[in-house]
């Protein structure tokens, strides 16, 4: 699953007690932050889960593609249903004040984007289906739905990462179709745990957690599908 959430560059950073899911009055900022958490906001950003989404299906979409139109066809079309329309979603909701961020920070605020974003996912995989999309594509969709519902069923109790998550999933997809090239990529997923570490946005338990449940998960679905 994917779960499109972005880092707001301009909020600052949360602290300890938004881990706890605690009211935080926001104070003014008096001075630049250090170097490195403005690093950390840009890897945050360009390693969220909707940021990876666009590589993963591209790279999925013209594996053994019949032609170029055909793979950026059904490119646009998972895309529009596993990231474009959730990430909508969030953003509306932000607008009407419904969710506090487009990171949808507050784990409380999680489950209504969650729910969302599984049924726009299933209406993609049933338009992927009549269109005759890739095998491939059809089974990224359905390992995002199955992380979804676990990711979901976690956050009810404890803010486990979806960055790392997600990251570690599409990297292990990349990894079963393309071999073992696809590997180093997996420094990528300690870079992005970092970042949420230093943001405060996660514990390092919560970024662990969810690289090895990106992992597991994807690793058990493709096993049954026989990859």
């Amino acid at each position: 699953m994917s779960d499109p959430f972005a880092v707001n560059v301009n909020q600052p950073t949360l602290d300890e007690a938004e881990l706890l899911d605690t009211p935080v009055i926001a104070m003014p900022l008096v001075a630049s932050k250090p170097r490195h958490v403005r690093f950390a906001r840009h890897v945050s950003n360009i390693l969220s889960p909707a940021a990876v989404s666009v590589p993963l299906i591209l790279s999925v979409a013209f594996y053994r593609a019949g032609s170029i139109l055909s793979a950026l066809v059904y490119t646009a079309v998972t895309l529009f249903f596993l990231s474009l329309g959730p990430f909508g979603y969030i953003c509306l909701g932000v607008r009407l004040g419904k969710l506090s961020d487009v990171d949808v920070s507050k784990r409380s605020e999680r489950v209504g984007p969650f729910i969302f974003g599984l049924l726009s996912i299933a209406l993609g995989w049933f338009a992927l289906i009549r269109l005759h999309g890739p095998d491939a594509l059809i089974a990224v969709l359905a390992i995002t739905a199955l992380s979804g519902l676990v990711m979901m069923a976690i956050t009810l109790w404890w803010k486990i990462s979806l960055h790392t998550s997600s990251l570690a999933g599409a990297i292990t997809i990349l990894t079963a179709l393309y071999g073992v090239l696809m590997l180093p990529l997996f420094a990528l997923v300690v870079l992005v745990s970092w970042s949420r570490v230093v943001l405060r946005r996660h514990t390092l338990a919560q970024t662990i957690a969810g690289s090895l449940a990106g992992i597991i998960l994807t690793a058990l679905f493709l096993k049954l599908r026989g990859w």
